[in-house]
């Protein structure tokens, strides 16, 4: 009985300490996203538009599989329109669609906002 005792507060130990490392490991990634972002905005080659639309889809997706983690539902939704609109982004771009291009930036933009207003400290 001993032993399970103690095996059950071992786990228990085991799983706060990996939810609490897990938690850490959001911030590195949304400190990537911010300059990410920032540089696409301001790249005024397609290719460099693209590169970093493909590396925020990237960044997106760790976020989701963050937040479905901390079971976090309507932001893992806003992490995949994130995703979905950055991937628009490199689409728009590589077309010379400006107008999608646009489009897809200020749809990005307002999900982060709409994120943020919730989750960001």
């Amino acid at each position: 009985m001993r032993r399970t005792s103690i095996l059950i507060a071992v786990c228990m130990v085991a799983m706060m300490g990996i939810t609490l490392y897990a938690q850490r490991d959001i911030m590195p990634v949304m400190k990537e996203v911010g300059p990410t972002n920032v540089a696409m905005n301001k790249a005024t080659d397609s290719a460099e538009v693209v590169a970093d639309a493909v590396k925020l889809q990237a960044l997106f997706k760790e976020v989701g599989v963050f937040m479905k983690a901390q079971k976090q539902t309507p932001a893992v939704g806003w992490a995949n329109d994130a995703m979905n609109a950055a991937g628009e982004v490199a689409k728009a771009s590589k077309a010379g669609d400006a107008a999608g291009l646009a489009a897809a930036k200020k749809t990005l933009g307002g999900t982060c906002t709409t994120c943020h207003n919730v989750h960001r400290d």
